[in-house]
């Protein structure tokens, strides 16, 4: 183990490398098990979970999206192409940006109550950020939808 040098009292200042309990035989934990035994400091607890819950739920309608997205992809790439099946793709996309947007509609309140206890309003930027890819998903299939409905027609 590394030692760190001694300070102006004689005593030990802690090296980067040292473990910070102090003792080389304690057991690092898993993130996971930290998350569950309260690391957040008592004005962040009330806001920082509900966040991080819309972030977990958050990834279902994102990675839906993405397998959509994925599959209108391959179906305007066919040459046959087929009008509905490709509308009925950028719909479903459009209703998991919309479900997207919602989750993290309901955090804001909680981003608001964060950037105030913690007294950083760039911290708003964070939680707005993805209700504006979700708008902006919306937008982009209700205009691409329209406009395969018009050469279609």
């Amino acid at each position: 183990m590394i030692t760190g040098k001694k300070g102006e009292h004689g005593q030990s200042e802690k090296s980067a490398f040292e473990n910070p309990a102090g003792s080389a035989g304690t057991k690092r934990r898993p993130i996971r098990y930290l998350a569950i035994t309260d690391p957040i400091k008592q004005p962040y607890r009330q806001y920082f979970y509900p966040i991080l819950l819309a972030i977990c739920l958050s990834a279902v309608p994102f990675f839906t999206g993405l397998f959509y997205g994925y599959r209108f992809l391959r179906q305007t790439d066919s040459t046959a192409q087929k009008t509905e099946a490709v509308v009925q793709t950028l719909r479903k996309i459009k209703i998991c940006a919309i479900s997207y947007g919602i989750l993290f509609l309901l955090v804001i309140p909680f981003w608001i109550g964060l950037a105030e206890a913690d007294d950083a309003p760039g911290a708003m930027f964070f939680g707005l950020l993805p209700i504006c890819w979700a708008v902006l998903s919306y937008f982009w299939s209700y205009r691409y939808k329209n406009r395969l409905l018009k050469t279609s027609a």
